[in-house]
């Protein structure tokens, strides 16, 4: 599309960011997750592992006492028998299974989040284009990611050829062991291999993760004209903002200039804001404001009151709560009426309509 057209030099807007999270399109590392997933089910299988070699006893003492021989298994025994190795298999791999499964969902949790996306798994036909798929396949990017799978085999390699050398002479006394011992030792030598592994495999992850997250934030980059599009979607046009602007600065201006010949006073802040207020004995229980501004519209109010031979008094604090807190065609509220009573009196005086 020409809208596409351009260099990428934007950030991505939030919008983006949630269209794409909504599609599934989040960094992600499947390398710090698998090292993750690794990692909590070692540790998880050390600590288990007494616990499970005593189960695992039990199901093969239970397995071996029926020979052909001396205790012969009967057939209405097979039932009992077949559930009781079922049930003590569940509850041997129960406990990892779980962890395992826990494991998976912190470590993606982690990196992305609370997401649920049904448009990921939406087929695209864009996915059957051979010639992508080709791409896909032997292209830069896969040639990148075979060069980098291939230098951490080998990082992985040479770290468990260190750890083993570093047991070497551990595993020659192995054959003057008793047959516990021996398990014992080499189960603390695998645990030592694995966790060595485990940690350089978490931080080539952590380097992985970072990679993602900059090639994600790469990847959702916009053009100064996608930026131009989704803020006049999400904004409107501009040029229109600006005319409804204009007619509402019109409208109000129209309002303005056939209200504040009808106040009686106008009290300023002095500057910033204007509030026009009307009192007649005979209509109004109460004085009301009948016109007020900001900015350029309280210059234009002090205009018109000019012209029109409006007093205009310095009021800021009663200036500026009366635009604040009373609209415009509203009276006054109670706690106002003396201030203003005050402001119309001295008014009154100087044009004359009340004596003394």
């Amino acid at each position: 599309m020409p809208d596409d057209l351009g260099e990428r030099t934007e950030e991505a807007t939030p919008k983006r960011r949630q269209e794409a999270r909504e599609e599934g399109n989040v960094a992600k590392s499947q390398d710090l997750a698998g090292a993750l997933l690794l990692l909590i089910g070692t540790m998880a299988l050390a600590l288990l592992a007494w616990s499970m070699f005593g189960d695992a006893k039990q199901i093969i003492q239970v397995v071996l006492s029926h020979d052909s021989v001396g205790n012969v298994l009967r057939v209405e025994d097979i039932g009992a028998y077949m559930r009781f190795i079922g049930l003590n298999t569940i509850k041997l791999g129960a406990p990892i299974l779980l962890v395992l499964w826990l494991a998976a969902y912190i470590t993606t949790f982690l990196q992305i989040g609370w997401l649920m996306s049904v448009k990921s798994l939406q087929p695209k036909l864009s996915k059957l284009d051979p010639i992508k798929g080709f791409q896909r396949v032997f292209g830069l990017s896969a040639l990148v990611k075979a060069t980098l799978d291939s230098l951490k085999v080998g990082v992985v390699v040479i770290v468990a050829i260190w750890a083993i050398s570093g047991n070497f002479d551990r595993m020659l006394l192995l054959p003057q062991l008793t047959i516990l011992q021996s398990l014992r030792e080499v189960g603390w030598m695998m645990l030592d291999l694995a966790l060595r592994v485990l940690l350089v495999l978490l931080l080539l992850g952590i380097l992985d993760y970072m990679y993602q997250r900059w090639k994600h934030n790469r990847d959702l980059k916009m053009t100064k004209q996608q930026v131009k599009d989704e803020l006049k979607q999400t904004e409107g046009d501009p040029q229109t903002k600006q005319r409804r602007m204009r007619m509402a600065q019109q409208i109000a201006q129209q309002r303005i200039a056939a209200a504040i010949p009808k106040a009686d006073v106008i009290v300023t802040n002095p500057e910033h804001v204007a509030v026009a207020i009307q009192y007649d004995m005979d209509s109004q229980s109460a004085p009301k404001v009948i016109a007020k501004g900001a900015d350029h519209l309280a210059m234009r109010i002090r205009q018109l009151a000019m012209q029109h031979e409006i007093p205009i008094l310095q009021r800021p604090p009663l200036a500026r709560a009366l635009y604040k807190e009373v609209a415009v065609g509203q009276e006054i509220p109670p706690g106002f009426y003396q201030a203003v009573a005050e402001i119309l009196a001295y008014v009154y005086r100087l044009s004359g309509k009340i004596a003394g």
